[in-house]
């Protein structure tokens, strides 16, 4: 389970390093000026609406109170800081800490 976990955060890692990339392109072609693409650009450049999805299963499962606000938030996040962060929890889940052997005797 814990491979799982990291080979889904090795995809998300590598979907922001290609959103920094793109990014980094589109800011060298403005002239200097800093472009971060929002979460729901990307989604819409794979030719889906997030949004709508998102909050009708919100209203479905009753809690849309909460969840419109925070769908809207992480759709309007540059989606190369959405890509780390979901990487970084499923490294987070797929993590294994390794025995401590640095002593010659375990008790």
């Amino acid at each position: 389970m814990a491979f799982l976990f990291r080979f889904i955060a090795s995809l998300f890692l590598a979907a922001a390093v290609i959103g920094a990339v793109v990014d980094a392109a589109r800011s060298i072609a403005a002239s200097g000026n800093v472009v971060l693409t929002p979460l729901a650009d990307a989604f819409l450049a794979l030719d889906a609406d997030p949004y709508t999805g998102l909050v009708a299963f919100g209203e479905a499962n009753g809690i849309d109170g909460f969840w419109t606000p925070l769908v809207e938030a992480t759709l309007s996040a540059p989606a190369i800081l959405v890509f780390v962060g979901v990487a970084l929890i499923f490294y987070a889940l797929g993590y294994r800490r390794r025995p401590d052997r640095r002593h010659a005797f375990h008790a």
